[in-house]
């Protein structure tokens, strides 16, 4: 009891605004210990938001580069698409062009062919033509005079077979004089060549124009 008596006159004793343990003696203690709890709350949660901006920060950088990414993808790919496209169509033009030659090709050599028939038909005609009158001359000489006489009978043959030599010279080659003529010469359309002889022309031997093509007509000796 004195103890105490002497404690609280000692601190009576003290100058105004003395501390003790560093605390001011007229401050109230209820408000030391607010002071105290709030300063550890603040040490402990300025940590925390520090970390938590952090965390903010990175995703969003995070989000920025994934959209980044994302968009750099999608320029790579329309680009990529762009020029397979543009691959894909001046292939496709160049495969329709090549058609549309070849059509042109193929419709100008059926041209050319229906043009030889018609020519070839058109030069065996006149064959038959200019060799008919020789074969009927033939049989009605043979026909008149099968009963006369043994001397005429001879004559008429006679006569048929220099008709027939004659109408044969017409046909014979230009180039050999030995072979049929088969092969009509373009454009000047003369039959005047065998096959052989045809391939070494260069020009019609009758009208001298350049051969340009040559077509088989198909006559064969008989």
């Amino acid at each position: 009891m004195d103890s105490l008596n002497n404690t609280h006159s000692e601190h009576a004793n003290l100058p105004e605004g003395q501390q003790v343990n560093g605390l001011p003696l007229d401050i109230p203690t209820s408000q030391v210990l607010d002071s105290h709890m709030i300063d550890q709350q603040d040490t402990n949660l300025v940590p925390f938001s520090h970390e938590q901006q952090l965390d903010y920060v990175l995703q969003l950088y995070n989000e920025q580069v994934q959209l980044s990414l994302q968009q750099e993808v999608f320029l790579q790919n329309a680009n990529l698409l762009n020029i397979l496209a543009a691959d894909a169509l001046t292939q496709k033009r160049e495969d329709i062009a090549s058609l549309h030659i070849a059509l042109q090709r193929t419709q100008e050599g059926l041209e050319t062919a229906q043009q030889l028939a018609v020519m070839a038909y058109q030069t065996q005609d006149s064959l038959i033509r200019r060799l008919s009158p020789v074969q009927q001359e033939t049989n009605s000489h043979v026909s008149s005079n099968q009963l006369d006489a043994p001397g005429s009978g001879d004559e008429a043959s006679s006569t048929a077979r220099v008709s027939a030599k004659t109408a044969k010279i017409d046909l014979v080659c230009k180039v050999c004089t030995s072979d049929l003529t088969c092969m009509l010469l373009l454009p000047c359309k003369h039959l005047c060549a065998c096959k052989a002889c045809e391939a070494r022309l260069m020009a019609c031997p009758i009208c001298g124009a350049v051969k340009d093509d040559a077509v088989e007509v198909g006559f064969s000796e008989k």
